[in-house]
């Protein structure tokens, strides 16, 4: 049986005054900073902005957050929540990994159209301007996934569903990388265009295309 090991304690990026205040505008606030740092990106955000926008002075802005970093990383952390109520889904459905690894492909498309900005911040966190942030960022929203993947994939060796041969950890990166390329495919105009370049027009929807997608993977390596 696959253990959730995603309820370990987080990370706390806010100051405790944020606590203090009602979910509507704890909600409010994160949503305005979903917006500007999605559309403008981390460096051309505007913490002024975030807090003119919440309704709120720049001086009640860092009475919640001390620097504009934290307060990214508080937004990561939502999109980090919803990832794992997400996730949570494959971790408690039923079926071998190829059940599993097909659920994840349509849940990283369901996440990507629900919280398309949220996408967009982990597309920007992803360049190289952001590589001071990026080791902290890809620990906390890779770390979780790489366990998910490693175990799955262990179960099914031992289950005799898997070749033997394979290594868990580069087969976890390769499966990853599928449901990752989906999910930016769904959230961003770019990889979607992308997506059209390989697959041409005779994809109709996404049923065919992670049906096509599993077919693969269960050649590569089942047992």
């Amino acid at each position: 049986m696959i253990e959730n090991k995603m309820n370990e304690q987080p990370e706390i990026y806010h100051k405790k005054a944020f606590d203090k205040i009602t979910q509507e505008k704890r909600e409010r606030i994160l949503n305005i900073a979903i917006h500007e740092f999605s559309s403008k990106g981390y460096n051309a955000a505007s913490i002024n902005t975030i807090a003119r926008d919440s309704g709120i002075s720049i001086g009640g802005m860092y009475r919640y957050f001390k620097s504009k970093e934290a307060l990214f990383m508080s937004v990561l952390d939502r999109g980090y929540t919803l990832l794992e109520e997400a996730l949570s889904k494959v971790l408690s459905g039923n079926g071998d990994l190829f059940d599993r690894m097909e659920a994840m492909l349509y849940i990283s498309v369901e996440y990507a159209r629900n919280y398309r900005e949220i996408n967009q911040i982990y597309l920007d966190v992803s360049t190289e301007g952001l590589s001071s942030l990026s080791k902290r960022i890809s620990l906390k929203m890779e770390g979780i996934t790489a366990k998910i993947y490693h175990e799955l994939l262990t179960e099914g060796k031992e289950q005799g569903v898997l070749r033997p041969d394979i290594h868990p950890g580069i087969i976890s990166f390769c499966l990853d990388n599928l449901v990752m390329m989906m999910q930016f495919a769904y959230a961003s105009d770019y990889y979607m265009e992308r997506l059209k370049i390989y697959t041409g027009s005779d994809i109709e929807n996404e049923d065919q295309l992670i049906s096509g997608i599993m077919d693969f993977v269960r050649h590569g390596i089942s047992g």
